[in-house]
């Protein structure tokens, strides 16, 4: 806590929008495995799961974490964006009108969306990047948070560079021998994006919130540069099994962070603890099912399983433990100086709620690993999907809305 600078958080408005954009995502995914069934699940080549696939991860997890890093980079690394308001705002509709557009492009193979998606969520980073990587570069110290930051930053930008390159190959604009990028691809936005900024956070909000001890200094100094070289190695060996280290090394995060939770100093155990609990033990067997798939082990269904537990169980997990911390957390620090008698965090959440939502999330999970073996479970996966996704969206609506009532109550008539 003494190490972050809350005076220098970015407006309220600037994280809210893309957290509060996040839950839509969910719920578009869930819809639209209602509306196409089998083929979401018969390869994860199909037009619905790759229309799926970027629901999940240019649609919800690119809102959350780009709407983290305007809140941590001041507030943890000191690295202060200039102009966050006005910069927060086109880079906010760009990449989600940007997520839409590509959504909309693989599911029905229309060019015009694949020049629009590559047009605005490219937009959307190139705002984004030189004013983050300019912020973090201007800030002193080597940190491992902000090397962190600094790793990811670059790997979000070459995985939406090869995306870019690979959705006009599908428009029929440039040749298609750039669909072989898709395995940079992936590694760069799950790996050296997603991976790396999950392993930032987590050396802040971890210890902070569940009371854990630090992360290892040896592990957190080392984590986001060995995750750098193994994308290196994955690109350039021509072998599938040169991305076994990469696969290795996100399987050592989630060892880890089981290993801090283990040793946790609180005997009480909210929503957050399970959700990163379950996000870190699926993730190991998403590594262990993806070693097998590189292995060439188990056909079709195990890449498939492997991409379900990693972003709905890995990514999407996380996601939901955090934003139940950090929304809460930042309209309380905001309240504090502003209104007397500001209640409680847990009290700006409904705890049943939240708990109705974690058990809908492990079923919406469990329902999704069993569609990879057997169909038809697509559909309980859809309808739990959409549970999830208003769950969660309504209540990060009511701490927004119990905050706003606190403010006109404090306010002088």
């Amino acid at each position: 806590m003494q190490a972050l600078s809350f005076e220098q958080a970015p407006p309220l408005s600037v994280p809210l929008r893309f957290f509060l954009t996040a839950p839509l995502f969910l719920l578009l995914a869930g819809v639209l495995l209602l509306v196409d069934g089998e083929s979401a699940m018969a390869s994860r080549w199909t037009p619905t799961a790759l229309a799926l696939t970027h629901l999940m991860t240019a649609g919800f997890m690119l809102q959350v974490m780009l709407g983290a890093l305007f809140q941590l980079m001041p507030v943890a690394a000191g690295a202060n964006l200039w102009q966050p308001r006005r910069l927060a705002l086109p880079v906010h509709l760009l990449s989600a009108t940007g997520a839409a557009l590509l959504v909309l492009g693989f599911h029905h193979q229309i060019t015009w969306a694949y020049q629009g998606a590559v047009l605005a969520l490219g937009a959307s980073v190139l705002m984004f990047f030189p004013a983050a990587m300019a912020a973090l570069w201007r800030t002193p110290g080597r940190s491992p948070t902000l090397v962190a930051f600094r790793i990811a930053l670059l790997a979000l930008f070459f995985a939406v560079l090869a995306g870019a390159a690979m959705a006009l190959a599908r428009a029929g604009i440039i040749d298609t021998a750039w669909l072989r990028l898709s395995s940079p691809h992936v590694a760069l936005g799950l790996g050296g994006w997603g991976a790396v900024l999950v392993a930032a956070a987590g050396y802040l909000v971890v210890p902070m919130f569940q009371l854990t001890p630090a992360y290892p200094d040896w592990f957190a100094r080392s984590f986001a540069g060995a995750v750098a070289v193994a994308i290196g190695v994955g690109a350039l060996v021509p072998h599938a099994a040169g991305w076994l280290p990469l696969i290795a090394l996100i399987a050592l995060l989630a060892a880890v962070t089981i290993d801090r939770q283990r040793r946790r100093r609180r005997a009480k155990v909210d929503a957050t603890y399970h959700f990163w609990r379950f996000a870190m033990a699926c993730t190991l067997v998403a590594c262990a099912l993806a070693a097998l798939a590189v292995c060439q082990v188990g056909g079709n269904a195990v890449p498939i399983a492997a991409g379900v537990l990693a972003i709905l169980g890995g990514f999407v997990s996380v996601i939901a433990g955090m934003l139940y911390k950090i929304v809460p957390f930042i309209l309380w620090l905001y309240l504090q100086p502003r209104v007397k008698g500001v209640p409680p965090m847990t009290r700006m959440l409904n705890e049943r709620w939240v708990t109705w939502h974690w058990r809908c999330h492990l079923a919406m999970v469990g329902a999704s690993g069993l569609a990879t073996v057997w169909w038809p479970m697509v559909y309980p996966a859809g309808v739990l999907m959409i549970a999830s996704g208003l769950l969660l969206g309504g209540q990060l609506l009511r701490v927004v809305r119990h905050a706003r009532a606190a403010l006109r109550r404090a306010q002088p008539s």
